[in-house]
């Protein structure tokens, strides 16, 4: 099992700044705001270009190598590389790819983050993925000690489970929502549709089972897990 130390490359703070989404062959379908600033472009800029045009030269034969590794709908890849930015600046991101299955071979989703080396052993990520574990578990013995009956948090439930699943580098689906929550798929979709409409969550693709946090909605859920309970004093 990977440890939650290695995961996180304790002796590097990131931050996750967006996600993008590219056809089989690296031409790029979609791509957050915030990864186009860092990448000094607009967002219509990049689309429709390869992310191969944008990668620094060096970074390219490995960068190559572990995309064609991925398998579809398998484990992720973690990859440490540098762009080309728009005004010839050199940006070093780490990348967190996976493979979905799809038409004309399928799609390859990025979770992008920028990388600042520390040793600080409670970095932000880290913490923060530490605390949405821990409400899940407790919200699972919950469950299993009062009965899942008396409870319908799901929206919250959601939000948490896709924050997990982005920062250990998975794809949260539909299919995976529903069975965690003993829920069927068309119900978890009616639940997105109202988290989209909080701006929570960006619009799933058609063919695309993977669902993603806007900015927003990823700063809202950590704005909350790094809050504090304040206990009464006798």
């Amino acid at each position: 099992m990977i440890s939650a130390k290695h995961m996180f490359g304790l002796e590097e703070r990131s931050m996750v700044i967006g996600h993008s989404i590219s056809n089989a062959d690296g031409v790029i379908q979609v791509i957050d705001a915030p990864v186009a600033t860092m990448l000094q472009r607009d967002r219509d800029q990049l689309i429709g270009m390869s992310y191969m045009s944008i990668t620094h030269p060096d970074d390219l034969a490995v960068n190559l190598t572990k995309v064609a590794a991925l398998r579809s709908n398998g484990q992720s890849a973690k990859i440490r590389k540098r762009y080309i930015g728009g005004t010839g600046n050199v940006i070093l991101m780490e990348v967190q790819v996976s493979r979905l299955a799809g038409c004309d071979g399928g799609y390859l989703v990025g979770t992008l983050s920028t990388i600042d080396d520390t040793d600080d052993l409670e970095m932000a990520p880290y913490r923060m993925w530490r605390r949405a574990r821990e409400f899940l578990d407790v919200m699972r013995a919950r469950d299993s000690i009062l009965g899942a009956d008396l409870f319908a948090d799901h929206a919250w439930t959601i939000l948490l489970l896709t924050y997990v699943a982005e920062a250990e580098g998975r794809i949260a689906s539909t299919a995976t929502i529903a069975e965690h929550l003993a829920l069927s798929p068309t119900t978890i979709a009616r639940w997105l549709r109202v988290l989209q409409s909080k701006a929570l969550f960006e619009p799933v693709l058609p063919d695309i089972d993977a669902l993603q946090l806007t900015q927003s909605g990823m700063k809202k859920v950590e704005q909350l897990l790094d809050q504090r309970l304040a206990l009464p004093v006798a």
